[in-house]
């Protein structure tokens, strides 16, 4: 091999790492509060809707399962309201996982949380579903009993609150 082909093949290869490790850059999340002796507050004054939802978004991870040596974290999540959506309504990324690759039911409106897990939103009266989308996967870890995932109802005039709480890294 020629002297030039050897660098050319060096440029090559510097350029494509390059590439490759700017495709792996992630932005960082904003700094999550977390908490390991007792439950993260809860953000109710925060509350300035009249009618919708409003709730919290804590990430459990560790043991807490005989003691408490985990830590919840108060997180900044995308939250996604689909209309009720029933476990017939997806597709799960592995048997009995909490994880889904396809939700068969209409996004409703989605909603950020602050980074101390804060979000609210106006809806329409009815019935809905969330979810927070975890690495590559929709991630709700809360059922009824008529096989409905994460169902939150809104009555007119009322705001109603909820948990989301992201157990996936979690023991009990």
């Amino acid at each position: 091999m020629t002297k030039s082909y050897c660098k050319s093949m060096s440029k090559t290869f510097t350029f494509f790492l390059i590439i490759f490790l700017l495709s792996c850059y992630k932005e960082p999340e904003p700094e999550s509060i977390c908490y390991s002796s007792s439950y993260p507050p809860r953000n109710n004054e925060k509350v300035t809707i009249n009618q919708g939802l409003w709730g919290d978004v804590w990430f459990w991870k560790g043991d807490f399962m005989p003691f408490n040596f985990g830590t919840i974290c108060q997180v900044h999540r995308k939250i996604y309201i689909y209309e009720l959506t029933m476990m017939t309504n997806v597709v799960r990324s592995k048997p009995y996982s909490p994880f889904y690759s396809k939700i068969n039911t209409n996004l409703v409106t989605t909603i950020e949380s602050d980074t101390s897990g804060f979000f609210q939103v106006e809806l329409e009266p009815g019935s809905y579903s969330l979810f927070v989308f975890e690495d590559t996967c929709f991630y709700s870890n809360l059922f009824d009993g008529n096989g409905a995932i994460f169902p939150v109802k809104i009555e007119s005039g009322k705001v109603t609150e909820v948990r989301f709480d992201i157990t996936y890294d979690a023991t009990y």
